[in-house]
């Protein structure tokens, strides 16, 4: 006797749920073909495990003559593409889809290393170092195999600085690169810097050896307050993480990310993080680094504040037009409309 459609449907969605919940951070793009007494599931899927599960239940399906599983686990390329990539421009749009009119999701920067998922025309599907899935125009990236891009990150043959804002000229002192904060970049001799791409030349700006990072940047709550002020007055970007264009969630993650301390790219993903805190009745419970969560919607985290100490916070914003400070427990319109739709509190670092 034929299987029912809508149970394989619903197969499908239980394995999602289990192994591949959020399309953010996994892929999981799998349909069912149904042609008479014959089954097959096709797609993607980034995650072994939801693959080797769906293989596992497929198996047991004995109610069709024919059941068949061609899911391709990612990255899909052939034998002779190159599934590693390194940022090489200053900043890389992350799209929703292979298009240019996607929304941007995020972004990643000169340095960051990539998984090459697959590829739709000159787009690449491409997983961050912060786990975030998006489509980046292979323009911004340089394709490595993986001891190259191993080799990156480790800084074979020089010293892996970051930015701080800084500029790499060349020796006719034009500028080839413009580095935002956190960009990574390997120092040579002589003053030299390279960049992904291979091409070499002189920085100029702030720039940091990462080894020396935790001394200047230490994963402290209040070091952390204090750089977050560097970053006033920077506009709001959606999907944004430089100071060219910021969102909430990526200010958070860019600055604690400076401090070498890793957080998640979306407020309902740092809504998980940490302790939850009872903020008091007036804010006045928060500790300095504490994040604050809201509902600009109801049923779904979509914003997150940082406490520089008790209610004072300093965010990225539409309703500051950018980066800026509020009062939690301040009179103006805009800070009591934050009241309003404040979630919680969490405690992300000790």
């Amino acid at each position: 006797m034929k299987g029912s459609t809508e149970a394989l449907k619903e197969l499908v969605q239980e394995v999602r749920d289990a192994y591949a919940p959020d399309p953010r951070t996994a892929v999981f793009e799998v349909d069912v073909e149904v042609h008479g007494d014959r089954v097959a599931f096709v797609g993607f899927t980034s995650e072994p495990a939801a693959a080797e599960e769906l293989h596992r239940r497929a198996a047991g399906l004995t109610e069709w003559t024919e059941v068949a599983d061609r899911v391709q686990l990612l990255p899909e390329a052939h034998p002779d593409e190159l599934v590693h990539a390194v940022v090489s421009a200053a900043v890389a749009p992350m799209l929703g889809g292979p298009r240019i009119q996607s929304t941007q999701v995020s972004q990643s920067v000169l340095g960051s290393r990539l998984i090459v998922f697959r590829r739709e025309g000159r787009w690449l599907q491409c997983k961050g170092p912060d786990g975030y899935i998006g489509w980046i125009h292979a323009g911004y990236v340089a394709l490595m195999d993986e001891a190259g891009a191993r080799a990156w990150e480790m800084g074979a043959d020089g010293d892996v600085w970051i930015s701080l804002g800084a500029e790499v000229v060349g020796d006719d002192g034009e500028i080839m690169a413009r580095l935002p904060w956190n960009a990574r970049i390997t120092r040579l001799g002589s003053g030299l810097a390279r960049l992904p791409d291979g091409r070499t030349g002189h920085v100029r700006g702030e720039v940091i050896p990462l080894g020396a990072r935790a001394i200047g940047f230490p994963t402290d709550p209040t070091a952390i307050c204090a750089t977050a002020p560097r970053w006033l007055g920077v506009p709001y970007l959606w999907g944004g993480i430089t100071m060219g264009g910021v969102d909430c969630s990526g200010f958070v993650q860019a600055v604690h990310r400076m401090h070498g301390h890793h957080l998640p790219r979306d407020s309902d993903q740092q809504s998980r993080v940490g302790e939850p805190v009872d903020p008091g009745e007036n804010f006045q419970n928060l500790l300095p680094g504490d994040l604050l969560f809201y509902a600009e919607q109801p049923g779904r985290c979509t914003h997150v504040t940082m406490s520089v100490g008790g209610s004072q916070i300093i965010h990225a914003s539409l309703g500051n037009a950018g980066v800026g400070r509020n009062d939690m427990a301040g009179r103006r319109s805009y800070e009591r409309e934050l009241r309003r739709i404040f979630l919680w509190a969490r405690r992300v670092l000790p």
